[in-house]
C-alpha cells in the first residue's frame, strides 16, 4: 500500500506542475490575443487620423505594411500557443487520467485489506464460538 501512496502523491506532483504549465501556456496565448487587439485598435485610430489629416498619409503605407507583418506575426503566434494549450490539456487529462487510477486501485486494496481482515476475524470469533460451544458441551456432561 505504502508504494502506491508513494505513486499516487508523485503523480499528484506531476499534475500539479502540468497545471501550472498550462496556465503559463493560457497567459502568453491571451497576452498573444490581447496584442491582437491592440494592434487592430492601433490600426483603426490610424486610419481615422489620417481621414482627419490627409498629410499624415504620407506615412500611414509604411504603418500598414508594418501592422500588417505585426499581425501575420502575432496569428503565427496565437497558432502555436494554441497547439500548445491543446497539447499541455491533454497532457494534464493523461496525468488525472493515470492518478485516479493509482488511487482507485489503493481504494480497491484498502477494500480488500478491510475485507479480508473482516474474514479472519470472522474465522477467530467461529473458532472461539465452537471451543466455547465444546466446553459447554463437556462441562453439561
Amino acid at each position: 500500500m505504502k508504494s502506491l501512496n508513494t505513486l499516487i502523491k508523485l503523480q499528484k506532483t506531476r499534475v500539479d506542475e502540468q497545471r501550472q504549465i498550462l496556465a503559463k501556456l493560457q497567459e502568453y496565448l491571451e497576452r498573444i490575443e490581447k496584442s491582437i487587439v491592440e494592434l487592430e485598435i492601433l490600426r483603426a485610430q490610424e486610419q481615422i487620423t489620417v481621414e482627419e489629416n490627409p498629410e499624415m498619409g504620407l506615412t500611414y503605407g509604411d504603418f500598414i505594411k508594418q501592422a500588417v507583418i505585426k499581425a501575420r506575426e502575432l496569428e503565427k503566434s496565437r497558432q502555436t500557443a494554441n497547439s500548445a494549450v491543446e497539447m499541455a490539456r491533454d497532457r494534464l487529462a493523461l496525468l488525472f487520467e493515470e492518478q485516479k487510477r493509482y488511487e482507485i486501485a489503493a481504494a480497491n486494496r484498502a477494500a480488500a485489506e478491510e475485507k479480508e481482515e473482516l474474514r479472519r476475524e470472522r474465522i477467530e470469533m467461529d473458532e472461539i464460538g465452537s471451543i466455547e460451544f465444546v466446553r459447554n458441551k463437556a462441562e453439561q456432561s
